[in-house]
């Protein structure tokens, strides 16, 4: 009669079994430790994009509160304070006139009083003050496409600084500082500075303000210059601007 033996009792298969079960156990602590990593990492993400759609919402609502468009609780009264202009300049009510008018006068101006060169040419010297440009745009302001009211030009060695507060937000203010240049006998504008309330934009968007609004001023201005004569320098200096320039024979005779 045979001997049957027990094979679980043998040495080598328990060695074996013993294996087995502890290369088990280190799978399922590797895979347990992988599965961990994952969904820290995920976390990790999750909350970073989260902290990135925060910073993203806080930095645009800071934006929008520091031009004054919208009232922001909080934000607003950390970040927004009504600016003012460089300095305050006062017309006289009912002496606004337009730029045209002002400039065409002054023409007839230097005609009276001045002296013909050898080529028929008067050369002239046109001032105008802040406060001559101020009521230009008081002029303005009866429209009711023109966006601004209480708006003002102050004027410094630097620049031109255009100042006024929009008329459907009451809390907002525009403030540009430009400069004026001759470029080919034409009159070139251009921004260094422009904010809407306390946020400052990129310059180039004074552009689309100078297209806007001023294009149709601007244009005619140009016309003026081109029929009477020609522009060759443009000065400022506190409170004053002034177009250096000559007028055409033509105009001298009219």
């Amino acid at each position: 009669m045979p001997i049957i033996t027990n094979q679980n009792s043998d040495p080598w298969i328990e060695k074996v079994d013993q294996e087995k079960k502890l290369k088990d156990e280190i799978r399922e602590e590797v895979i347990s430790e992988i599965k961990e990593k994952k969904r820290k990492k995920l976390f990790t993400c999750c909350l970073l994009e989260l902290l990135f759609v925060i910073l993203v919402l806080g930095g645009i609502v800071t934006a929008i509160a520091k031009t004054g468009l919208i009232d922001i609780p909080v934000f607003s009264k950390l970040f927004y304070e009504a600016p003012t202009p460089d300095r305050e300049v006062s017309t006289t009510p009912g002496e606004e006139k337009k730029f045209e008018d002002i400039l065409a006068e002054k023409i007839k101006q230097q005609i009276k009083v001045g002296e013909k060169s050898d080529t028929g040419q008067l050369n002239i010297a046109l001032n105008f003050t802040e406060e001559e440009l101020t009521g230009f745009l008081k002029a303005a302001e009866i429209n009711e496409d023109y966006p601004f009211s209480n708006s003002q030009i102050s004027i410094s060695s630097d620049g031109v600084e255009i100042f006024g507060q929009l008329k459907e937000f009451n809390q907002t203010f525009l403030t540009a500082t430009l400069k004026p240049e001759v470029v080919g006998e034409e009159l070139k504008i251009s921004f260094t500075k422009i904010s809407i309330g306390n946020l400052s934009l990129p310059p180039a968007i004074g552009n689309f303000f100078i297209n806007k609004f001023l294009k149709d001023q601007l244009d005619s201005i140009k016309e003026l210059i081109s029929k009477n004569g020609k522009l060759e320098n443009i000065e400022l200096s506190p409170g004053k601007l002034i177009f250096y320039g000559t007028l055409s024979a033509a105009t001298l005779t009219k």
